[in-house]
């Protein structure tokens, strides 16, 4: 009888144990805002905003006119984010003005923890409405213009070489390993994507009217303390009738 008792009770630990974890969930959330911005139209909100794709592309000319780069920002406010774990972003080509070949390259930036805006760059708070080449929070407008961002604001993620004739729907996958890293005061996360080629490409915002080609943070959650206490308890109380039956 003894035995039986233990492998109920050993069983009940367990369920409660996998309850317990089973509170950590992966969350997955669209972008609040999204917009792309353009050298040679510094103070010109392209799309006016709510464009169906951010569009990206370099510039072998010395003007860099037709440079243009991609902004994403997510919310994170009341979701309880565990910013010591990985995220994964997912950004899907929606656009492709044509075919190309050769070494091409898609680079994937987040604006690093704590920014604080200089001159007139916006802050954590940008509006898709609002954001042009001259005020995107770290942008790179003197350096390196083509493809770069600011080295002291922003974190190179993740790049992507060889990625010539991507085709529209092909998914990029890109592991932030600790979400922390770019989560701001205002709980917010922003994103920037630039491309190498001077073959203008486009990834999915959050208007594209295909949904899997709208941008997604997935991202794990920390459970709340009283989740944790209502487990203690369970776990309290199974121990509490394992003595009594033994007794």
């Amino acid at each position: 009888m003894t035995t039986l008792i233990n492998f109920r009770s050993l069983a009940f630990a367990s369920a409660l144990l996998t309850g317990s974890a089973a509170l950590s969930q992966a969350v997955i959330i669209t972008t609040i805002d999204d917009g792309y911005v353009r050298d040679g139209q510094p103070d010109t909100v392209q799309g006016g905003g709510i464009s169906e794709d951010l569009r990206v592309r370099s510039d072998n000319a010395t003007n860099n006119d037709n440079v243009r780069k991609a902004y994403l920002k997510f919310d994170l406010t009341g979701l309880n984010a565990d910013l010591n774990a990985e995220a994964t972003f997912t950004a899907t080509i929606s656009f492709r003005a044509a075919n190309q070949n050769g070494n091409r390259t898609f680079y994937f930036y987040g604006l690093n923890s704590g920014f604080t805006p200089t001159g007139s760059e916006l802050g954590t708070d940008w509006d898709q409405t609002a954001l042009t080449w001259n005020n995107a929070p770290g942008n790179d407008r003197t350096t390196n213009v083509d493809t770069g961002f600011d080295a002291s604001t922003t974190t190179l993620i993740e790049a992507f070489d060889n990625q010539y004739n991507s085709n529209v729907g092909k998914v990029y996958t890109v592991t932030i390993a600790s979400l922390g890293d770019f989560v701001q005061a205002d709980n917010t996360v922003t994103l920037m994507i630039s491309w190498s080629d001077t073959t203008e490409y486009g990834f999915g915002s959050r208007e594209n009217p295909t949904t899997a080609y709208q941008p997604t943070l997935e991202f794990a959650t920390v459970p709340e303390p009283s989740d944790f206490a209502l487990i203690a308890a369970a776990m309290g109380g199974a121990v509490i009738l394992l003595r009594r039956r033994r007794a």
